[in-house]
């Protein structure tokens, strides 16, 4: 069953890119849960779940350790969302914007931990090098990838329309490490999403301004 997920136990090959189990059921429900949470349809949690599992393996196989620490949170932010969707339909819930103060926060906060993210992600195979037996691959620019989308996540979570520019600014990032590190199926996975996340943006964003419209008006 452990030769399953490895990277190395392939499913099928595209133009000689052979594609693993692991990274095609990762990217495939990665894909999906992108598309329903744009559509405010609340599967997206659970697929969500079954997509980090999946990356949490992938990731640590590619030394992109930032990223497989971020799937033990966005796993636990996956329970909380699935709860706090179900227990207030997203269809009659309204789309929420952040302040001006709280964006500036947020951009202060985000620069501040990709830099203490990135320094312990490069070390972490120095303090533990029988876990961990190779350097992480771009623990900084992974660490940015990681901080944006906790940030991102909490925001989809409450529902604040900001939370698909974070994810159009990841998934842009994301798409051009895959693409280096040879993950060439997630790569395209992750430009797809970047697709996705800017129509979730325009669909939030439009229904955040048409809310506001209609309290503006007597």
């Amino acid at each position: 069953m452990t030769a399953f997920f490895s990277i190395t136990h392939y499913f099928f090959s595209i133009g000689g890119y052979a594609v693993s189990y692991i990274e095609f059921i990762g990217t495939v429900t990665g894909l999906l849960c992108v598309w329903l949470a744009a559509r405010d349809h609340i599967f997206t949690w659970p697929v969500g779940l079954m997509n980090v599992s999946c990356f949490f393996i992938l990731f640590w196989q590619l030394q992109l350790y930032a990223d497989m620490f971020l799937q033990l949170y966005f796993f636990a932010t996956g329970v909380y969302g699935w709860i706090f969707w179900l227990r207030k339909q997203p269809e009659q819930e309204p789309v929420y914007a952040l302040s001006r103060q709280q964006r500036w926060w947020l951009g202060i906060a985000a620069v501040i931990l990709s830099a203490l993210t990135g320094w312990v992600i490069s070390q972490v195979h120095n303090w533990w090098p029988q876990t961990f037996r190779q350097p992480a691959a771009y623990p900084y620019v992974d660490s940015i990838v990681a901080v944006l989308s906790v940030i991102a996540n909490i925001l989809l979570a409450k529902r604040i329309w900001e939370n698909w520019l974070l994810w159009v600014i990841v998934d842009v990032i994301a798409t051009m490490i895959y693409v280096k590190k040879d993950v060439l199926f997630l790569g395209a996975e992750y430009f797809i999403l970047l697709i996705i996340a800017a129509a979730g943006l325009l669909k939030w964003y439009r229904s955040y301004r048409q809310q506001w419209q209609s309290i503006q008006q007597p």
